[in-house]
């Protein structure tokens, strides 16, 4: 991204950990210690206080805490904004864009807390105008499009632009080679076209010949999660309540941490359902989602009561 110019933070990238405490000393915080590796959605810790930092740094690169993802880190500038996700499907030179969305990483309502895997999103995210899309897609995506084929390494899949609108202009946060999570529980139930076209058309190399639709609707994503997560917690209780919305289209239960035992689904991880629903605009699509949580079941069960508050704050 320096090379060709796309608009990212100020960074440096570290492998010793003295070297890394000098650097944050040196800028201030708020600043951002990142695991170059991947680590659950969970390597991203946003420093409030140099002491902060220089303990995440030493607890990555020293303690070994999220282990091999961590023994090389970046410290990164704290950018202001707001973080929005664009999903460009790309077949090495072409590309098409899905409908923007927003995620809630931070556990707690209100983005309070440590970051998680992500407890919830929404689209259309408002803070992606159209104008924003086409930034994002001419000064991010087509120039690293271009110079990944000028590497002879092109690039073919899905490519998460994880973004920050800044008052300076959408600024890379992070890329990833992936459909996000959740994001992907809210895209592909307003994904018109049948996604195997898309993923073929991707593989084949001619996506330009591709008319890709979106609905013009809404859908939220509220992950249910054990309560502890991201920390500690307990797994084996019984879910009660999913039989309710088995034959429903405009709301789908996404399971992440479960799983099935003397014929009863049981809790099984952190994140335990991503309970999704979709109507015609923000405000109908979070009623229903939460209606259906309400309806929803079972010990320790813990979920943020905010997610798309900005998008509302908006209305």
């Amino acid at each position: 991204m320096e090379r060709i110019g796309v608009p990212t933070a100020r960074h440096q990238s570290f492998t010793d950990s003295q070297a890394a405490s000098a650097y944050i000393r040196e800028q201030g915080a708020p600043i951002v210690v990142k695991a170059s590796g991947l680590a659950a959605g969970k390597g991203a810790v946003v420093c409030h206080s140099v002491d902060q930092a220089l303990a995440a740094a030493h607890d990555m690169l020293d303690e070994g805490t999220l282990g091999g993802a961590g023994h090389h880190i970046v410290v990164e500038e704290y950018m202001t904004g707001e973080e929005a996700s664009l999903f460009a499907i790309c077949d090495g030179e072409h590309f098409i864009t899905l409908t923007p969305a927003q995620d809630h990483k931070p556990i707690y309502d209100g983005d309070k807390g440590p970051n998680t895997g992500g407890m919830g999103a929404y689209a259309p995210a408002p803070a992606m105008t159209p104008a924003l899309v086409r930034e994002t897609e001419e000064r991010i995506i087509r120039p690293v499009l271009a110079e990944m084929r000028r590497l002879g390494t092109p690039y073919q899949g899905v490519l998460y632009c994880g973004l920050m609108c800044t008052e300076s202009g959408v600024k890379v946060v992070e890329f990833n080679a992936r459909f996000g999570d959740p994001e992907c529980q809210i895209l592909m139930p307003l994904l018109k076209t049948d996604l195997v076209d898309v993923l073929t058309a991707a593989c084949d190399g001619r996506l330009d010949q591709v008319q890709v639709e979106c609905a013009p609707e809404a859908a939220v994503c509220v992950v249910m999660a054990s309560d502890g997560y991201p920390q500690f917690y307990e797994k084996g209780f019984e879910i009660r309540g999913l039989e309710a919305f088995a034959d429903r289209d405009d709301l789908v239960v996404f399971h992440a941490g479960t799983a099935q035992r003397d014929g009863r689904v049981i809790t099984d991880g952190g994140r335990v359902l991503g309970v999704t629903a979709t109507d015609a605009d923000i405000q109908a699509a979070v009623a229903k989602a939460y209606s259906a949580v309400d309806q929803i079941a079972f010990d320790n069960a813990y979920c943020r009561r905010d997610i798309a508050y900005r998008a509302l704050g908006r209305a």
